[in-house]
């Protein structure tokens, strides 16, 4: 026995001299010592203290569990305690992405031709090839590749005080957009003989400037502790990301593969009280026209009326973890003492607008508003949306090869808009012309669960979703019109995913815009050769069916939508690289089809006419290369 003992001390010794842990302070890890010292035993033998006099007695169980508390607090994977430095410091992330993608009829093959324009079933456009004025070619891929650079810098001015920034670089600058050619130029007068690529901003093919600013905001936390449960005080105010739960409400557009994200105008208020968040924030949707003009572009503006404003007030209440010690208190319960822990919280917002503005000299209720004045009007619009969101989240590692995580998430929106400007079909010489308002009733829903089982290489689980609809023609996020155009909705029942929120490749993604008017069921199985959680070399299948709420909206008026097979293989090393391969393929079913009067103007009766020919949509597919640098 004296022996063994010798033995086990000769082995641990050097291992604990060498950790990291015991570089740091006590009080950096005395709450995850804590809480493994508390652990519960198996039975009072395994617990009781070893005696000082026997020198052959065995550690306790509670001993052991410190130990690897210690152990693994040492191993830890977090970012730890700032570095001590000088003020102002600068903290940098952000990533460079290349992604090459090319498409097999994603349009699923449903174009035609309605009163002198190109429609079908899905919202990815046709081939150029095919419109009204060109013959059809036959082509059905379309290929091509785009690339972000994006930036998000912290300035750390102190302590309590940081400004954080976000920019996008060539915001998904298609390759190729750009070329260096010109009419009235001799050595480029058309594409073929461009010799470079212009800069994005004023080029007559990009449309986009060169860099975007997304974010930009201050944070002040005067109170900031480290450890899980003393008093916390954050103020923050500008423009700044949101992101709440699963992200089928608020998506911050973080992901490698993000192309939205939710950006909003607002002052918060962030304390925490016995380990809960309560978060208060003020935000401006819409301000209206303000005091900027195109001929003085300095100067600070100011808004011309708050008649117009659209404004929320949000209010969430959360539990997870957000600093640094929640999280190494976190990874202490999974993985050392092999707990389950429960992430939760409710949001609520409310949304009001009193006033709208309407241009006098054409009756747009969408003017532009740069540099008008006298030509604008106030007119009632009396619209309120309360907004509340549940979010919860378990996660479990009953073993050191075992993860289980099962997240919710459901939304709904209840409101009113008294007045909503109406317009009907005056015919191909006057179009659509307004002829009156019409109040229009909100009550729309949404829910996703995420469930996944890892045991070893091997993950398993099943993703699932629901959004309303409304019962009439009215699909879709990029549809082809709205309720500003159809006097039939008087009740707006369509809830919309985040775009941002991804569930397939194909048929939400392109085909719909994102998730509405449908329900959808997705198990999958992914196979990982590394079983670590730093670097990742897998592949992952997955099975997608989709079937609609309201079959009265979709384009063949029936609910299937479709069943989408999808594969990825990727390499991925957390926060530094990734490479990736996509292959999906959709089988569209009978509620992507095109009726005949699918797109047509509306007769005489308000009704659509006949104006084509029925198209059944085909299958499509899509492949995907994407390749990320992070840091």
């Amino acid at each position: 026995m004296k022996r063994t003992l010798l033995a086990t001390l000769l082995f641990v010794a050097p291992a604990l001299a060498a950790s990291p842990a015991w570089a740091l302070d006590a009080d950096d890890w005395e709450a995850p010592a804590a809480e493994a010292a508390q652990a519960p035993s198996a039975d009072a033998s395994d617990t009781a203290a070893p005696d000082a006099d026997d020198p052959d007695a065995l550690p306790s169980l509670d001993d052991l569990l410190a130990k690897k508390a210690q152990d693994t607090a040492a191993t830890w994977s977090g970012p730890g305690p700032a570095p001590k430095r000088g003020y102002p410091w600068f903290e940098h992330h952000g990533y460079f992405r290349l992604r090459l993608d090319g498409f097999y009829r994603a349009h699923l093959g449903t174009n035609v031709h309605a009163d002198g324009r190109t429609v079908n079933s899905s919202s990815f456009a046709p081939p150029l090839s095919t419109n009204v004025v060109n013959k059809p070619r036959g082509e059905d891929w379309i290929g091509g590749a785009n690339m972000r650079f994006r930036y998000a810098p912290t300035v750390h001015v102190s302590p309590a005080l940081s400004v954080t920034a976000e920019f996008d670089v060539l915001d998904n600058l298609m390759l190729g957009s750009t070329p260096d050619f010109d009419p009235d130029r001799p050595d480029a007068p058309f594409a073929a003989l461009s010799r470079s690529q212009q800069p994005t901003s004023g080029n007559r093919f990009s449309g986009k400037d060169a860099v975007s600013v997304k974010q930009a905001y201050a944070t002040w936390a005067p109170f900031r502790p480290n450890d899980t449960r003393k008093f916390l005080l954050e103020f923050s105010g500008g423009r700044m990301a949101r992101h709440w739960g699963l992200g089928i409400l608020e998506n911050d557009g973080q992901d490698l593969d993000a192309d939205f994200g939710t950006y909003v105008d607002r002052v918060n208020l962030l304390t925490r009280l016995w380990g809960v968040y309560v978060e208060l924030g003020y935000g401006w949707v819409a301000s209206g026209p303000s005091s900027a003009t195109s001929v003085q572009p300095y100067g600070e503006p100011y808004d011309l009326t708050n008649q117009d404003d659209v404004t929320d007030i949000a209010l969430a209440i959360f539990q997870k973890p957000r600093t640094d010690a929640e999280r190494q208190a976190r990874f202490n319960r999974l993985v050392v003492r092999n707990k389950p822990a429960l992430d939760w919280g409710v949001y609520l917002v409310y949304r009001s607008q009193k006033m709208d503005i309407v241009d006098t000299l054409d009756g747009s209720w969408y003017p532009s508003q740069v540099g008008k004045y006298d030509t604008l009007t106030l007119e009632s619009r009396s619209a309120w949306m309360l907004t509340p969101d549940l979010w919860l989240k378990l996660e479990w590692k009953p073993s050191a090869k075992e993860h289980v995580r099962i997240e919710f998430e459901a939304a709904a929106v209840f409101g009113r808009i008294d007045r909503v400007p109406r317009y009907s079909w005056g015919g191909t010489a006057q179009g659509w012309q307004r002829d009156g308002d019409a109040p229009l009733d909100i009550l729309s829903y949404g829910m996703a669960i995420e469930g996944e089982y890892t045991r070893g290489p091997i993950s398993t689980g099943l993703h699932a979703g629901l959004a309303s609809g409304t019962d009439t023609p009215y699909f879709g996020y990029r549809d082809q019109s709205n309720f500003l155009f159809d006097r039939r909705v008087t009740k707006l029942r369509s809830f919309y995913f985040n775009p941002d929120y991804k569930v397939d490749q194909l048929l939400f993604r392109y085909g719909l815009g994102t998730v509405t008017d449908a329900v959808y069921i997705k198990p999958f199985v992914q196979y990982d050769l590394f079983e670590g959680d730093r670097d990742a070399l897998a592949g992952r299948l997955e099975l997608m069916y989709a079937r609609a709420l309201q079959s009265e909206a979709t384009p063949g008026n029936n609910p299937n939508l479709g069943v989408e097979i999808d594969v990825k293989l990727f390499y991925e090393e957390k926060g530094v690289f990734f490479a990736g391969f996509d292959w999906g393929i959709l089988f569209p079913l009978k509620g992507m089809n095109v009726t005949a009067d699918y797109g047509c103007a509306p007769g005489a009766n308000g009704q659509p006419t006949q104006c084509h020919n029925a198209r059944s949509a085909r299958w499509a597919m899509s492949v995907k290369g994407r390749f990320g640098v992070m840091f």
